[in-house]
């Protein structure tokens, strides 16, 4: 009997598991986004004007009488190419120039007797058709040498490489005696007359609230850190590999102290009611708010999330800290290495998680840390 007795108690149901207690979650408060952020950029000086030079045709390098340094002005010859040929060949072209006007002149001739025999019928037509087709024919071969005397001639101009305006010689990339290929750069120019401008790489998530005309303020480490105002000039369309924008800011003041491929650092502020996208839901959206950038998780294409901190019947917030998870969906604006805009999806005041959150869930239960009695541990 005892043993039937403890077979019957082995198949009672056993005893429902305790319920799993609730998950500790850290979390922060969101707060109201300033309305400019600064975002401090790396840059570097340029010149506005700077270009590669090299010779329209190809040849050996006779002469560079330039140095890397040297100045130089508007019109000034910078090198020249071995021109021994092209001059021949320019010979060659004006006899050929000579020749086809020797041909116009005896196919005038020519025509002009048979127009005058086929007017009294002393010439068959065909006999006037055939001196008129090589009176055409001698004026077009006539074009054409004149066209290639021409050509010669640009040519053999091309082989003096001339300053396009004034400036200094940044490189100097071939030699004498060397070959080079028609538009080989040579040299490496930038111009004096149009000071410096400052080219920084923008991130995606910033350059939609950059604004052409906008003036920034500009620190030199070289010297100092002093500041001084630049305007955006230009905004590049392509972000090509880098994944960022290309952006020139022209510098209000001119500076004699500075040099190309010096450093800088533009300081970028971006107003924060100007980063949405101008819709009607945005519009009707609350201010843009701030976040730490662990508090929001991306998912499967563009799509962002955060965990909101909702209190239910089970917990109060302000008593024990719990409560349950909400899975929101947000846009955001420009990121920092620690912080993050939100333009929609949270409202000032919320409680959100900030870690752990691939291992959170929608309806989950939890409790906030540091908040009420230590239940849980």
């Amino acid at each position: 009997m005892a043993l039937l007795a403890l077979a019957l108690a082995g198949c009672k149901d056993p005893a429902p598991p305790d319920e799993a207690p609730p998950r500790p979650i850290a979390w922060t408060q969101v707060r109201v986004a300033d309305q400019t952020t600064r975002r401090i950029l790396a840059a570097v000086v340029r010149p506005v004007q700077r270009a590669p030079l090299s010779f329209e045709v190809g040849g050996r390098v006779e002469a560079l009488a330039v140095e890397v340094g040297d100045q130089f002005e508007p019109g000034q010859v910078l090198g020249r190419l071995d021109q021994r040929l092209y001059a021949l060949t320019r010979q060659e072209r004006a006899s050929e120039v000579v020749q086809a006007e020797a041909i116009l002149r005896e196919a005038e001739q020519a025509f002009a007797r048979q127009r005058d025999l086929y007017g009294r019928d002393w010439a068959s037509e065909a006999a006037f058709d055939s001196a008129k087709a090589a009176l055409e024919t001698a004026r077009a071969r006539l074009q054409t040498a004149r066209a290639r005397l021409d050509i010669a001639g640009e040519n053999l101009a091309d082989t003096v490489l001339t300053a396009p305006y004034a400036g200094v010689v940044a490189r100097r990339l071939a030699e004498p005696a060397q070959r080079v290929a028609a538009g080989q750069t040579v040299l490496e120019i930038q111009g004096n007359g149009s000071g410096f401008e400052i080219a920084v790489a923008v991130p995606e998530t910033l350059v939609a609230q950059v604004r052409p005309g906008a003036v920034h303020a500009v620190t030199f480490p070289a010297h100092g850190g002093g500041r001084v105002q630049a305007r955006v000039t230009e905004i590049g369309t392509d972000a090509g590999l880098s994944g960022a924008f290309p952006v020139r800011l022209r510098l209000e003041t001119p500076r004699a102290d500075l040099r190309a491929g010096m450093t800088a650092e533009v300081a970028l502020d971006i107003d924060m009611q100007d980063s949405g996208t101008g819709d009607d839901e945005t519009q009707a959206q609350a201010p843009p708010v701030i976040i730490p950038v662990t508090a929001f998780l991306a998912t499967s294409g563009s799509d962002k999330v955060a965990f909101v901190f909702q209190a239910d019947a089970q917990g109060d917030a302000q008593a024990d800290g719990g409560g349950v998870l909400e899975r929101r969906s947000i846009r955001l604006g420009p990121l920092s290495s620690e912080q993050a805009i939100v333009l929609a999806g949270l409202n000032p005041g919320e409680i959100i998680a900030t870690r752990g959150l691939p291992f959170l869930r929608d309806g989950q239960r939890v409790i906030r840390l540091g908040i009420g009695p230590k239940r849980y541990e």
